[in-house]
C-alpha cells in the first residue's frame, strides 16, 4: 500500500524549524520533500548536538527530504525554483513577508506559475496587519500571545514553556492546513495560499485559560501545576518524592477519597463539587498530602492504580525516552544509518521508516538532471 502522501512533491523553502517541522510531518505522510537551501545552508545546521559531525536538530527537523542549494538573488537559481514550482503540488516557506516578493518568488508569482500549487507560509504575525513584517521568535510569540503569563508559580515570573511550542503550534496547523488545502484542490482544481502565524495559531490553543479570559471577570494568572478548573489536579508530596494527581469529575474523586482511607472528603460540602475543590484547593492539598506523608511514592502509585485513580511520577527527559513504555509504543525510531531520531506519532498504512536528512546540496546534480528529463 502506497503512503498517505505518496505521488505529492513538496519544496521546503523553510529554515530552523516551524516550516522544516510542517515539511517532516509531510516527508513522514510520504510526500517527497525537496529541502532548498542557500549555499550556506540552514541556520540550523550550527545548532547542537553534533553526531558525528552533524547537527542532530537539523536532522530531526529534515529526515526523509531531499536537499539542494540556490541562491535566490541569482537569476539562474530563481528560474531553477520555479521550474521546480512547475512539477510541484506544495511550497513551504516562513521568510519574513515581503522578502519572497522582492525576489520575485512571492505567493502570487509562484501560483501564477503553477495554479495547483499549495503555498503555505508561517510567520511571526501573518502575511497581513501592523506587525506582518516584524521578526518573531518563540519567546517572542510565548510572551505576546499571554502562554507565559499563565506558566510559572503564582509569585514567580511569567515562564516559557519548555519547548518551542511557538513554532510547533504553527508547524502542525500548516501541516494540516497543506493537506486540506491539497484534498480542497481535487474538487476545485486550483490551489491557494495560506497564511499561519504563530502569534495566531498560539492563542488559538489557549482552552479553558482562553475563554476564561474572555468571560470570566478574574482574568486567569499563573497557578504552577495545578488545573484553574480542576482539583486535585498537580503535583503532591508524598514520603519520598512527587506524584501526579489528576482528577476531573465526583467519580475519580471518589476513588481518591477512598484510597486514601477519607471516604467522608467525597462529602464535605468544600470538596463535594469540582467548582468547590478548585475554589478550596489549599485545604485539599493539605488533606491529601497529609494522607501520603507515610507512603513513599511506589506506594502511593501502586495505591492509585489499584483504586483507578490517575496518577504518576514525573519522570526526567532521558528516562521517559528510553522508559520500557516508550519502548513499546515505539516513539523512538532508527533512520538507515543507525541514527536514532523521535518517531512520528502517525502509524497510517503505507508509511515507511524516516531517512537521513540531506548533506548540504546532496542531490543537485539528481534534480538537474530530472528537470531537464521530467515533463510534469
Amino acid at each position: 500500500m502506497h503512503a498517505p502522501l505518496s505521488g505529492i512533491r513538496v519544496l521546503d523553502l523553510s529554515r530552523v524549524l516551524a516550516g522544516p517541522f510542517c515539511s517532516m510531518i509531510l516527508a513522514d505522510l510520504g510526500a517527497e520533500v525537496i529541502k532548498v537551501e542557500s549555499p550556506w545552508g540552514d541556520d540550523s545546521r550550527q545548532f547542537g548536538p553534533f553526531v558525528d559531525g552533524t547537527s542532530a536538530y537539523y536532522r530531526l527537523f529534515n529526515r526523509s527530504k531531499m536537499g539542494i542549494t540556490l541562491d535566490f538573488k541569482n537569476d539562474d537559481d530563481k528560474e531553477v525554483l520555479r521550474d521546480l514550482v512547475r512539477r510541484a503540488d506544495v511550497v513551504v516557506e516562513n521568510f519574513r513577508p515581503g522578502v519572497l516578493e522582492k525576489l520575485g518568488l512571492g505567493p502570487e508569482e509562484l501560483l501564477e506559475v503553477n495554479p495547483r500549487l499549495v503555498v503555505t507560509s508561517i510567520s511571526g504575525f501573518g502575511q497581513t496587519g501592523s506587525l506582518a513584517k516584524e521578526p518573531a521568535y518563540d519567546l517572542v510569540a510565548q510572551a505576546m500571545s499571554g502562554l507565559m503569563s499563565i506558566t510559572g508559580w503564582q509569585n514567580g515570573k511569567p515562564t516559557r514553556v519548555g519547548i518551542s511550542l511557538g513554532d510547533l503550534i504553527p508547524g502542525l496547523y500548516a501541516a494540516i492546513g497543506t493537506v486540506s488545502a491539497l484534498y480542497q484542490r481535487e474538487s476545485t482544481g486550483r490551489g491557494q495560499h495560506l497564511d499561519l502565524a504563530m502569534y495566531d495559531s498560539l492563542i488559538s490553543v489557549m482552552e479553558s485559560v482562553g475563554m476564561r479570559a474572555l468571560y470570566d471577570d478574574v482574568p486567569p494568572t499563573r497557578i504552577g501545576n495545578d488545573h484553574g478548573l480542576s482539583a486535585p489536579f498537580s503535583t503532591y508530596a508524598t514520603k519520598d518524592g512527587d506524584v501526579v494527581i489528576a482528577i476531573t469529575t465526583n467519580r475519580l474523586f471518589e476513588r481518591l477519597a477512598n484510597a486514601l482511607d477519607i471516604p467522608e472528603m467525597a462529602t464535605d460540602h468544600r470538596f463535594a463539587e469540582p467548582v468547590a475543590r478548585s475554589e478550596n484547593r489549599v485545604a485539599l492539598r493539605e488533606l491529601i498530602e497529609e494522607a501520603l506523608s507515610t507512603k513513599t511514592r511506589a506506594e502511593t502509585i501502586a495505591l492509585f492504580e489499584e483504586h483507578g485513580v490517575p496518577t504518576a511520577r514525573v519522570y526526567d527527559l532521558d528516562e521517559a525516552l528510553r522508559s520500557p513504555f516508550a519502548e513499546e509504543r515505539g516513539v523512538i525510531a532508527e533512520e538507515t544509518d543507525g541514527f536514532r531520531t523521535l518517531a512520528s506519532p502517525l502509524k497510517l498504512a503505507g508509511m515507511e521508516g524516516p531517512t537521513p536528512a540531506p548533506e548540504l546540496g546532496q542531490h543537485n546534480d539528481r534534480i538537474e538532471s530530472w528537470l531537464s528529463e521530467d515533463p510534469r
